[in-house]
Order: C-alpha cells, then sequence, then structure tokens
C-alpha cells in the first residue's frame, strides 16, 4: 500500500503520517487529511481485464468503456418456484376466497396487506436474481452507474476528481457473523456511492478491478 494526498495526489513520506491520530499533512499542498483517506490499493494491470470471466463485459464505447455483470445467480432455482408458490397461497387466502365468495372482509384484507407487500418485494427480488444487470459507464471525467433490470433500477453519479478512495465493505447479517454480500464505496463523491456487487465472487472482483484501474488512468494525466 502507498499513500496518496486526495488533493493534489502528492506521495506521503512517512514522516508525514501520524496513524496514531489518523493524520497525515501533505508536505506539498499543506492540505490535512485522515491517514485512512490517503490509503491508495495496490495498483491494478489492464491484464486482469482482457479476460472477463462469465457473466461480465467490457467494450469500448464512442466516449466510454462500458463496464457490466448479470445479476442472475443461483439462488434464483430456489426463489421462482417459492415465490410463485407462496405469492399464490397469500393471494388467494387474503382475497381469493373473498373474490370467489364474493363476500369482502376487512380485518382479512388489512391482515393480507404485509404478507402482499412482501409477496410484491419477492417477486421484484427473484426477477432482479433472473434478469438483472450492473454497468458502469466510465468516461474521462468520472462514470454512471445502473443496477437494475431492463430500464428499471437504481442509478448513480460521480467524477473521478472527487474521489478519495475505492474500496469493498463485507455486508453481514445481524444474526450471525458470515458475509451476505459485498458493497464497492466510492468514498469522497457527493453523496457517497455505495453499490451492491453481483453475487459471484469473479463477477465482483472483476468490476472491482476495472474501476480500479481506470481511476489510476485518470490519476496519471
Amino acid at each position: 500500500m502507498k499513500m496518496l494526498c486526495p488533493k493534489c495526489g502528492s506521495f506521503l513520506p512517512p514522516e508525514a503520517v501520524n496513524i496514531a491520530t489518523d493524520l497525515a499533512q501533505c508536505p506539498k499542498c499543506g492540505r490535512p487529511n485522515r491517514a485512512s483517506a490517503c490509503l491508495v490499493e495496490d495498483e491494478v494491470n489492464q491484464d486482469v481485464l482482457r479476460q472477463p470471466p462469465p457473466g461480465t463485459w467490457l467494450r469500448q464505447e464512442a466516449d466510454a468503456i462500458v463496464i457490466g455483470a448479470t445479476m442472475r445467480s443461483k439462488a434464483a432455482w430456489f426463489l421462482v418456484p417459492f415465490t410463485v408458490l407462496y405469492s399464490g397461497i397469500t393471494m388467494f387466502i387474503a382475497y381469493g376466497i373473498q373474490i370467489i365468495t364474493r363476500s369482502f372482509n376487512l380485518l382479512l384484507s388489512l391482515i393480507g396487506i404485509p404478507f402482499l407487500l412482501f409477496a410484491f418485494f419477492l417477486i421484484g427480488f427473484t426477477i432482479n436474481s433472473i434478469f438483472g444487470r450492473q454497468e458502469w459507464r466510465l468516461d474521462e471525467d468520472g462514470g454512471a452507474i445502473f443496477s437494475g433490470v431492463g430500464r428499471f433500477g437504481r442509478r448513480w453519479r460521480f467524477a473521478w476528481k472527487d474521489l478519495t478512495r475505492i474500496h469493498l465493505h463485507t455486508i453481514r447479517s445481524d444474526e450471525n457473523e458470515d458475509a451476505i454480500g459485498f458493497k464497492l464505496i466510492l468514498e469522497g463523491a457527493s453523496p457517497e456511492v455505495e453499490v451492491i456487487l453481483p453475487g459471484r465472487e469473479d463477477r465482483q472482483q472483476f468490476i472491482v478491478n476495472a474501476i480500479r484501474y481506470y481511476y489510476q488512468q485518470w490519476r496519471r494525466k
């Protein structure tokens, strides 16, 4: 690991860094920073981008580099039948019986609302697990990120000049310490960009390496 000033990009010598207080002062521009924000990950070689793993892609367009990955996961094989069964049973018990008997039951309708909402969430999550994709469109100024299905999803934007650090954060459940996912955090962007990555490790690593590589290229300019 090496340390660079987030403001001017200058190398920070050991005497400019105080790990104990998490402070670093750039000898060139004089700006004080958090030492943890000055850490720069090991440089990424372009060779790691030459063979995208299955389910990922990298292509050059007229004004941008497009890096992407499918959100498809093996969990979809379980989610599809479970979602169909859960949604069908919920709809039938809460509302189907009322429609068939032509009798309105207010209490049953109200009780069924949270189950119905969870069914909608489950359907959306399942669709994303089958047809979802994540794409990073990078240009000389920064990038735009899309995560979703078709044209429906979440979008972020960031500028290279705002970034101070790119790192992975492990998502853990409240019940145990096992990792349940990873998100890529772009520190310095306003608001801070936090993107949940695809489930497979090879796809995650490809996206992380690609973003770090093109960030390195921008810093060299």
